[in-house]
C-alpha cells in the first residue's frame, strides 16, 4: 500500500480554505469527522493529532509523532508543580468529587428503593388477578355522569 499523501499544507488532515484559514477533518469508522477551522496550519495539525490519538491511531500516522511524548511529559510536570503550589485547590477538588460521589450514591439508593416498591406493587397486583373484588369494585364505582346513557349519541 502506498504511503499516505500529505496535503499541500504539509500536514495530514489539514486543508487550506479559500479565505486563508485551515480546515481539519479525520476519517473514523468510515465517516468523516469535522474538527474545525483554524488560523494556523500547525494548530489545525495539532487538532488532527489529538483526534487521531483519541481514535487510537498509531503515532507514525500523526503530524507530530515526536512532540506527543514531550507535550504529555510537560503537562504531567506542570500538573505536579501546580499540585505542590496549590494544595488548597487540590483539597477542594477532592472534597467536591467526594461530595458528588456521595450524592450520586444516595440517588441510586433512592432509585433502587422506588423500583423495589414498584416491583412489590406489581407483584401484589399480579397475585390478585383481574377477578379480585377490589379491582371490580374500582371499575363499578364510576360516577353516573361518566357513563353514557343508551340514548346518547357519540357521533357529535
Amino acid at each position: 500500500m502506498a504511503p499516505r499523501r500529505r496535503s499541500n499544507t504539509g500536514f495530514i488532515g489539514v486543508r487550506l480554505r479559500p479565505a486563508g484559514h485551515f480546515a481539519t477533518e479525520i476519517t473514523a469508522g468510515g465517516a468523516r469527522v469535522w474538527l474545525g477551522t483554524f488560523y494556523t496550519k500547525k494548530a489545525a495539525a495539532r487538532a488532527y493529532d489529538v483526534a487521531a490519538w483519541r481514535f487510537g491511531r498509531p503515532r507514525h500516522k500523526m503530524n507530530f509523532p515526536e512532540r506527543w511524548i514531550d507535550t504529555t511529559e510537560t503537562d504531567e510536570q506542570f500538573m505536579a508543580q501546580w499540585r505542590r503550589d496549590h494544595p488548597g485547590d487540590v483539597e477542594a477538588t477532592r472534597a467536591f468529587w467526594k461530595e458528588k460521589q456521595t450524592y450520586m450514591r444516595e440517588g441510586r439508593a433512592g432509585k433502587r428503593q422506588r423500583w423495589a416498591e414498584y416491583e412489590e406493587y406489581a407483584k401484589e397486583r399480579r397475585r390478585h388477578g383481574e377477578d379480585d373484588e377490589r379491582w371490580l369494585w374500582n371499575l363499578s364505582s364510576t360516577a353516573s355522569e361518566d357513563t353514557p346513557s343508551k340514548d346518547e349519541d357519540f357521533d357529535n
